[in-house]
């Protein structure tokens, strides 16, 4: 690639839910709809988003987007596990090759990144009290 193609390659951009409020508890608590993260690999988006179906979601990905199911937290709690992630996934965005010959590219070590992603997700379940407000 020259220098003339260098594509700038964005950091991860977090859209935050409103400080305060508990809108992923109280969907749940209402229609049954579970929670979780999703980080877009193509525009660098990392947020938190009810499924449309009553069933947890697992770690999917499609169209360059993947997601990993959390607890109905608080939004400030939310809020916290994004910003805890946003290293992590601002690295797979970064490293990641949207453009590899036969398809999308995971370089050796991202692994370790999206097991990260996972763990802080997984431990909204079992301990979410570690995640302090922002």
């Amino acid at each position: 690639m020259t220098e003339a193609e260098t594509v700038e390659i964005p950091s991860v951009r977090c859209e935050y839910l409103t400080p305060g409020g508990s809108d992923l508890a109280a969907v749940f608590e209402t229609e049954g709809h579970w929670a979780f993260v999703t980080l877009d690999v193509v525009n660098g988006t990392l947020h938190t988003y009810m499924a449309e179906g009553k069933k947890p979601p697992a770690l999917a990905g499609a169209l360059y987007v993947l997601r990993w199911p959390i607890a109905p937290v608080t939004n400030d709690r939310a809020n916290a596990l994004l910003n805890e992630i946003a290293p992590r996934a601002s690295s797979v965005v970064q490293r990641i090759d949207l453009r590899a010959p036969g398809g999308v590219l995971f370089p050796a070590g991202l692994g370790a990144a999206l097991d990260r992603i996972q763990m802080a997700c997984a431990a909204t379940w079992d301990d979410p009290a570690r995640i302090v407000k922002p």
